[in-house]
């Protein structure tokens, strides 16, 4: 658990909220990867599928770690588990990688939430988060950026160490080549198959600048190890009952259409999905489109243009979103899975 021990407050410039692809450009191909995929917990965090905070709701977690130098053949002696088939600093056991991911979901406390709110204030003070649902439930950004802190040492955009002095992070920032993290909650959707946030951060190679990484001293705690990150709310499988189609039979009656959104730089802490839903399901059921390019573009439109987040008049093509929808059209081609189209859109 995070304690109140004393932490380093040197401040360096934030990282810039880039889209997930740039931030996985900025990081460049992998030739060393580690992952986990799916731990399953249970914690009350955020608001479930009818937007309540503080109900107890299943929670995944998984994360992809890309290294530095190859596992094989590399020039840092410290980085060749490949050949010597002997775990070292230039991978991961993925047994504790799991233990440390499941060990901040246990932070938060197992069950209706006994000593939440202390534990919530304590990361607040120590990742920059809070708790913004009240009660003590933790938002699922709070639970997302402690899992972040205790991988990484630092804050989401590495702007600042936010581990005490006395502990060191899961992860050596001079070692990675990108860090990818996803909190996937599979029961936060009426009709959908669940909502996530995921962060992929690219890091700067251990020559560039100064500073070693995490455990380098002060000189690398004041430098920001990360080049890019990317921030994105994901919803994903809504089925929606929709009049969409050219052919004259589909004029005739509705059809389910599935549907994926993406919010790309997502700069929000608090839960929105629900209300994100909202938007999203209402467009297509009032809809009568011929094409899917149309529905899609529509759907993503009023995501930029017509979503408000509380009192707040400003469109979210003013904060820099960036929203993908992805239709499916299950039923339309007989022989095939289904069709699919895919628009993205921004400012």
């Amino acid at each position: 658990m995070l304690s109140r021990s004393p932490t380093n407050n040197t401040q360096a410039p934030p990282a810039p909220l880039v889209s997930a692809w740039r931030a996985r450009a900025d990081a460049g191909e992998p030739a060393a990867v580690v992952r986990v995929r799916n731990l399953q917990g249970a914690i009350p965090v955020g608001r479930d599928a009818w937007g309540r905070a503080g109900k107890l709701q299943p929670v995944l977690l998984s994360s992809e770690i890309s290294f530095a130098a190859p596992f094989s053949g590399a020039s840092d002696p410290a980085s060749a588990s490949g050949d010597t088939d002997k775990l070292d600093a230039g991978t991961v056991h993925y047994g504790n990688l799991s233990k440390t991911l499941l060990g901040g979901l246990e932070v938060w406390g197992q069950g209706g939430g006994g000593g939440g709110g202390d534990k919530a204030k304590t990361v607040g003070a120590q990742g920059g988060s809070g708790s913004g649902s009240g009660g003590g439930t933790p938002r699922t950004a709070d639970v997302f950026e402690l899992l972040w802190v205790r991988m990484t040492g630092r804050v989401v955009d590495g702007s600042r160490v936010a581990l005490p002095l006395d502990q060191l992070p899961f992860l050596d920032a001079a070692k990675l080549r990108s860090l990818e993290l996803a909190v996937h909650l599979p029961k936060a959707s009426l009709l959908g198959a669940g909502v996530s946030l995921t962060t992929t951060a690219s890091f700067r190679p251990k020559n560039e600048g100064e500073g070693e990484g995490e455990r380098g001293g002060e000189e690398g705690a004041s430098r920001n190890p990360l080049r890019s990150y990317s921030r994105c709310l994901r919803i994903r499988g809504l089925h929606v009952p929709t009049l969409v189609g050219v052919n004259s039979n589909e004029r005739t009656a509705k059809q389910m259409l599935v549907a994926d959104i993406d919010i790309d730089r997502f700069d929000v802490a608090d839960d929105i999905h629900s209300e994100l839903e909202k938007i999203a399901v209402e467009t297509m059921e009032g809809s009568s489109f011929e094409t899917l390019e149309a529905l899609a573009t529509l759907v993503a439109n009023k995501i930029l243009s017509d979503f408000r987040i509380g009192d707040d008049p400003a469109p979210m093509k003013e904060r820099g979103w960036q929203v993908k929808v992805c239709l499916e059209k299950p039923i339309a081609v007989p022989f095939a899975e289904c069709p699919a189209v895919e628009v993205t859109m921004s400012s």
